[in-house]
């Protein structure tokens, strides 16, 4: 891979890492500017458009904030298109200082607009929670 294409391929994967650290902040604002106009988000048995998105993670803010913690990126770049696909470990940190582990696979397709990656399309699948290791296995 060449150096352009490997910073094209860190430029991608930075603009989804900071999309969910401004989640994580509950910067509106970063949000919404990290998502192209015709967005639209698959998270198990939903759709969301970015009107929904915001609404719904606006509104569950107000009972905590999520963290991601971001692994083993798989992207693809193409022109003025890419996509990407990582395992998220998300952390979800409740106002009363109560944490919850997630697992998600997600792909994240990106269209590059006005020298920025913007995400276009979003599907995240949670995972089944690990199982604690048998005393059998261990």
């Amino acid at each position: 891979m060449s150096t352009l294409s490997n910073r094209t391929h860190e430029a991608v994967e930075a603009a989804l890492a900071d999309w969910h650290r401004a989640l994580e902040r509950h910067d509106w604002a970063a949000v919404a500017d990290g998502l192209a106009p015709g967005f639209l988000m698959i998270e198990h048995d939903q759709i969301m458009d970015k009107a929904a998105l915001l609404a719904f993670v606006m509104g569950s803010a107000r009972l905590g904030r999520q963290r991601a913690a971001l692994h083993g990126f798989r992207t693809e770049v193409l022109g003025g298109c890419a996509w990407t696909t990582v395992q998220n470990d998300e952390l979800w940190i409740a106002n009363d200082g109560r944490e919850t582990p997630f697992g998600f696979l997600e792909t994240a397709v990106f269209r590059l607009a006005g020298g920025a990656w913007l995400i276009d399309r979003y599907h995240a699948t949670r995972l089944a929670p690990q199982a604690s290791a048998s005393p059998a296995s261990a």
